[in-house]
């Protein structure tokens, strides 16, 4: 029996794109291409072309999900429902975000944990510091819609006020928003910051380990001019993007940062068959995510690969660096190469699926420094904070 229903559907997405467009809800898109090729099959006033070569790019597995953020779209709604719980807001400069943290969960408990964590060190001789990496809801620029809440950053606030005097801590918001004051470190349909801020990142933070711990920098390793770029044009639906699909507010350029200096890594982490090592593009970085499509690829892992529950880092290119241990959330992806290339060592744990004796192990690989970092919308679950007793909780 002949199919009918995709055609009606495809005529109804070009209808409400169509409208979309008539009230200028498209124009300040950042558009990818498949939008670019629709707005300019409308500019050339041939729909029958034009429709042959969106229906010959459109993922038809995915046509409910770009059908609804399309109409959602053209009615000019910031806020968009989401069946599975991860409702998304389009923010006043028109970057997306989840619309998740709507509770401002007290950090007593959390800020109590990270000193207990200091303390249990202590003896080891080995500092811990607390930083808290931005989210794009740090910048006024990205204002939620009227009558939307979220409390991420009011809760980091709470946790270094309340470890204020009693840990060092290291707030990286306030230079990012001196930094990038339009936010375009941040990827328009994903909530993680794009690589170009990951590196700026890691040269707040290696100043302020200079400073506390007398820790080297290779600022050559930091300067954005020390690596070669290239741009992967519209290649990018980021998480919040995959909830709202293509129309709703396009898709993002993703940019892969090679070192033009010499490197050399060794990397494991769980999961690996085997080390990979090598050249910075090599050893640490994953090619193989930039060939995906836009819902079932993640470009953003191209850097580390993915949230492993550990991961380690040898820089052989400095063997009498310093060893961290990054207790880490998702936004170090982008951040740990990079990193890696200040120390000698570089370990990872993502507690989200990690499981060991936490206290134990560095006590056992007596780092020189222990971060905690974590974005500000991060410190809402206080299962990261967890730092004590995990291998007993698993059971």
């Amino acid at each position: 029996m002949k199919k009918t229903g995709f055609p009606v559907l495809f005529s109804l997405l070009i209808l409400v794109i169509s409208v979309s467009l008539a009230v200028n809800a498209v124009k300040d898109l950042g558009l990818g291409g498949v939008v670019r090729e629709m707005a300019a099959g409308f500019q050339k006033a041939d729909v029958a072309d034009w429709e042959t070569r969106v229906n010959e790019d459109l993922d038809r597995d995915h046509l409910f999900i770009n059908l609804f953020g399309a109409i959602q779209r053209g009615m000019g709604r910031r806020f968009v429902e989401d069946s599975a719980g991860y409702p998304v807001a389009r923010l006043s400069n028109g970057q997306l975000t989840f619309a998740g943290v709507t509770e401002n969960v007290d950090q007593t408990e959390n800020a109590e944990n990270l000193v207990k964590l200091q303390e249990a060190l202590a003896p080891y001789g080995i500092p811990v510091m607390t930083v808290i990496e931005p989210s794009k809801l740090s910048n006024p620029a990205a204002a939620m819609p009227e009558g939307v809440a979220d409390y991420g950053n009011a809760m980091a606030d709470s946790l270094l006020k309340l470890l204020e005097g009693r840990a060092d801590t290291l707030d990286l918001r306030p230079a990012f928003l001196q930094a990038d004051p339009d936010n375009s470190w941040f990827f328009r349909t994903d909530h993680h910051w794009r690589p170009e801020g990951a590196l700026f990142a890691c040269g707040a933070l290696m100043e302020k380990l200079s400073a506390s711990y007398g820790f080297a920098v290779d600022r050559q390793a930091l300067d954005p001019d020390s690596y070669d770029r290239e741009t992967y044009r519209d290649i990018f639906l980021g998480s919040q993007g995959k909830r709202v699909g293509l129309y709703y507010a396009g898709v993002d350029d993703f940019t892969v940062l090679t070192p033009k200096f010499d490197t050399d890594l060794l990397y494991t982490y769980d999961g690996a068959r085997q080390p990979r090592q090598g050249p910075f593009a090599q050893s640490v970085c994953f090619p193989e995510e930039l060939e995906k499509g836009y819902f079932d690829g993640n470009p953003y892992v191209y850097y580390s690969g993915g949230d492993w529950g550990w991961s380690d880092i040898v820089n052989r290119n400095n063997p009498d660096g310093p060893t961290v241990v990054l207790i880490r959330d998702s936004y170090s992806c982008a951040l740990t190469p990079f990193l890696s290339l200040q120390f000698g060592r570089l370990h990872t744990i993502d507690l989200r699926a990690y499981s060991g004796d936490l206290i134990g192990e560095l006590a056992g690989m007596h780092p020189d420094c222990v971060l905690v970092i974590y974005c500000a919308s991060t410190v809402k679950d206080p299962d990261m904070f967890c730092f004590f007793d995990r291998a007993e909780d698993a059971k």
